[in-house]
């Protein structure tokens, strides 16, 4: 009889030994320079300093849910764990993407990932917007830029015509700017600018790496045409079964510290990629200050706008710029 509960202690020891699994559901392919030198060094750091209670198994390019429906698989735990971006779900992160925006002082990744997190711990609205997860932190591209197959644009004439992919607000930024805008997700980038469905397409330098956008782009314009912002968040049941000392490992390693973590990599490999490009021929092209000043001119009229729209819709958008007004210069 000692012997047969020996065995069943030992095997029972052994069972509560295996690590949890989460499941990740990302947007990226393994290749994506994001995945490579935040989302893998941040899973190895969690499953090291939990002591191997967790393993956490990447599901890569979409494979678990749509960029779309991501937040939404994360919430009904089809995804353990999930990044994502947030103009997948037009209006869910409104108040979110008023960093989406041309021209809101945050220049850098770091900079920028410092404001919307400040955004989400300042106002219950933004918040607010991540109802049904465990919220771990949101994070952002560096300013995008205005990246051409062919055409080299210095001037706002020269702008004129071109069918350019947008997200989220680009709609907005092309009016302004004379452009014809085209909504597609970033996946389809590539083969859309390739065959010339597109002249060009308004994103961060280091998806000329990452999917290879450098084979399709000849041209990048240097100029603030706001940031891409992504989430990271857990399913809250999967939150609450984790033990206390799993879950601690999980808060040293996302808020504040996760912000920084995400900015500062992200700044260094977008800056690397544009080195790498610069050596493959394209061209990086600064405007001149007049030029520069009649783009900001036209563009920074559209942080009052969407704030009135956020307002008609009962939502703090007035206050939201404000805040950002106050911390630009501050969060660098």
């Amino acid at each position: 009889m000692a012997v047969i509960y020996g065995a069943v202690f030992f095997c029972a020891t052994l069972a509560s030994a295996k690590p949890t699994e989460l499941s990740l559901g990302l947007i990226v392919p393994p290749k994506h320079l994001r995945y490579l030198q935040v989302i893998e060094p941040w899973m190895k750091m969690i499953e090291e300093r939990s002591k191997g209670a967790v393993k956490i198994n990447p599901y890569f390019n979409m494979t678990l849910a749509p960029a779309a429906e991501m937040f939404d698989a994360t919430v009904s735990g089809l995804a353990d764990l999930s990044e994502s971006y947030t103009f997948g779900n037009p209006g869910k992160f409104a108040m979110t993407e008023s960093l989406m925006l041309p021209e809101t002082g945050f220049k850098t990744s770091i900079s920028c990932s410092r404001a919307v997190w400040h955004l989400y711990k300042t106002f219950p609205e933004v918040k607010g917007e991540y109802k049904g997860v465990k919220l771990l932190w949101l994070h952002t591209t560096p300013a995008a830029k205005l990246m051409l197959k062919k055409k080299a644009v210095r001037s706002l004439d020269d702008l004129k015509g071109l069918k350019i992919a947008v997200s989220g607000p680009g709609v907005k930024v092309a009016k302004a700017l004379g452009f014809s805008p085209v909504t597609m997700p970033t996946a389809d980038i590539y083969v859309a600018q390739d065959k010339g469905v597109i002249d060009g397409h308004i994103r961060p330098t280091e998806l000329l790496v990452s999917r290879r956008h450098f084979e399709v782009t000849k041209y990048a314009v240097d100029v603030d045409m706001g940031h891409d912002i992504f989430f990271i968040a857990m399913n809250l049941n999967t939150w609450n079964k984790l033990p206390p000392d799993v879950q601690k490992v999980f808060d040293e390693l996302s808020g504040d510290w996760a912000v920084d973590f995400t900015g500062k990599e992200w700044d260094k490999f977008d800056k690397d990629a544009e080195n790498e490009v610069k050596a493959k021929g394209i061209e990086f092209i600064t405007l001149s200050p007049q030029e520069s000043a009649k783009w900001r001119k036209l563009l920074v009229p559209i942080h009052e706008e969407y704030a009135s729209e956020l307002e008609s819709k009962k939502l703090p958008g007035k206050k939201i710029f404000e805040e950002l007004k106050k911390i630009s210069g501050k969060v660098q």
